[in-house]
């Protein structure tokens, strides 16, 4: 009864100090109230809203111990603190405590972003079929608290006669400070500077992806933990991460229906990680000036279901700057990829196959963008040069790979551009080449 009193002298008083500033209102103005004191008040009664909102939450909460406390004594039970009933005791005895978990227990407390990106594309290259294709990565971001985020994406995309899905991206953050960051679930490979920052269609300058790094030689994603932040080194800036995760799975036999072409290499998404091997790398990035930044990332790990390491390095260069002598924005990015698995045997249908597991490849790529042209037309036009490469010769693959690929784009908003590119394709060892035509129409959201 005492708590029923309280409250209602505490609702009784807002109420007259409600009504006595309005009566105040009026007998000074001669029954006239301005705009900004209708304001005022109209602010005064909101606060006074979400007051009693607050003590109604914590009225119902104590009603519920209230009640737990009348059933186990007419049960002729002992009255026994439990977890539930020193929680509200301590609420009672800190009445504070229970309206902060009261409004943060209200609807729309928390923040919650549905982004992404889609893209349609064709592609028209030698000794393959034409096709379209299209995808569609939806990404949802919850801030559960200013220190707590969750980060999800899924991939949906046309492959053969199926649509295929994907969860791409599954893990809870937690912000320690400003300079450490503790992330655990499925995220994206933080040695791999093309996939962590570039994969997205939309950001993605060209059509296609290039070769060795992305469905190369390095995880695009790992299932661990990782720790990651950044420290100002005076006017510089570096920034890091460390992971340990599933290890990959090595190829070790191919069957006669199999492609010989995949002994040797590995299948990153290992999420039963048979052996129990983990995977153990990270990645250090330095900035001298803001516009640039060089990196290096490295991974190490046994192999599930083999005797053998796995060592992969990579080292990558971004630069993007707006240069007034040039009337525009420059962008240039570069990653070069080493994977060493030493030299095994294998087993090709019964047939041991022995050879030296190395290969290595990466890209070099510059984009040019007028945005301070005189011609509004032109603003919005990208030239792209890319020229990317795969060696891996001497394993069952047989043939190295270069690629050279220039595409113009058109930005029709900040993050939606058409894209349109031709690729030179050449192969070692008389392999058929891909030259062709690619188009993609892409925008995020």
């Amino acid at each position: 009864m005492k708590s029923h009193l309280i409250i209602a002298a505490t609702v009784t008083g807002l109420a007259f100090a409600l009504g006595e500033t309005q009566l105040r209102a009026a007998d000074d103005t001669e029954k006239f109230v301005t705009r900004d004191e209708f304001q005022k008040l109209r602010q005064e009664n909101d606060l006074l809203k979400k007051e009693l909102e607050s003590w109604r939450e914590f009225k119902s909460q104590f009603e519920q111990w209230k009640q737990q406390q009348a059933g186990r004594a007419a049960a002729g039970a002992q009255a026994a603190p439990t977890e539930t009933s020193q929680g509200m005791a301590a609420q009672v005895a800190a009445p504070g405590d229970a309206k902060e978990l009261a409004r943060s227990t209200f609807p729309g407390s928390t923040k919650f972003l549905l982004t992404g990106y889609g893209a349609a594309g064709f592609t028209a290259l030698r000794n393959n079929d034409a096709a379209f294709n299209a995808q569609f990565n939806p990404m949802l971001l919850w801030k559960i608290t200013d220190r707590l985020l969750f980060e999800g994406e899924l991939e949906m995309e046309l492959e053969g006669t199926e649509t295929s899905t994907a969860l791409e991206v599954a893990n809870l953050s937690y912000v320690m400070n400003d300079y450490v960051t503790f992330q655990a679930g499925k995220f994206l490979n933080p040695m791999n500077s093309f996939v962590e920052r570039f994969h997205m269609a939309w950001v993605n300058r060209l059509p296609d992806k290039p070769l060795a790094v992305y469905d190369g030689l390095l995880p695009e994603t790992y299932v661990g933990a990782q720790l990651r932040g950044g420290l100002p080194l005076g006017p510089t800036k570096f920034n890091y991460s460390g992971f340990i995760a599933n290890a990959p799975q090595l190829i070790t036999s191919v069957g006669p229906d199999d492609d010989l072409a995949s002994l040797g290499t590995m299948e990153f998404n290992n999420f039963d990680n048979p052996g129990g091997h983990v995977a153990v790398g990270g990645h250090v990035g330095f900035q001298p000036l803001p516009e640039l930044e060089v990196g290096y990332g490295v991974h190490w790990s046994g192999l599930s279901d083999s005797s053998e390491h796995a060592l992969m390095q990579s080292v990558d260069l971004n630069y993007v700057h707006d240069m007034e002598s040039l009337k525009g924005m420059m962008r240039l990015n570069a990653q070069w990829v080493w994977s060493d698995l030493g030299r095994g045997t294998y087993d090709d249908n019964g047939t041991p196959v022995g050879f030296r597991n190395h290969r290595n490849g990466g890209y070099a790529q510059i984009a040019y963008r007028p945005t301070h042209a005189s011609w509004e037309f032109l603003k919005h036009v990208e030239g792209v040069f890319r020229y990317d490469l795969f060696n891996q010769a001497e394993t069952p693959v047989g043939y190295d790979q270069n690629r050279y690929t220039v595409g113009l784009n058109y930005w029709l908003t900040p993050k939606t551009v058409f894209k349109t590119a031709y690729q030179f394709d050449h192969k070692t060892a008389g392999e058929p080449d891909e030259s062709g035509v690619l188009v993609q129409f892409t925008s995020g959201f």
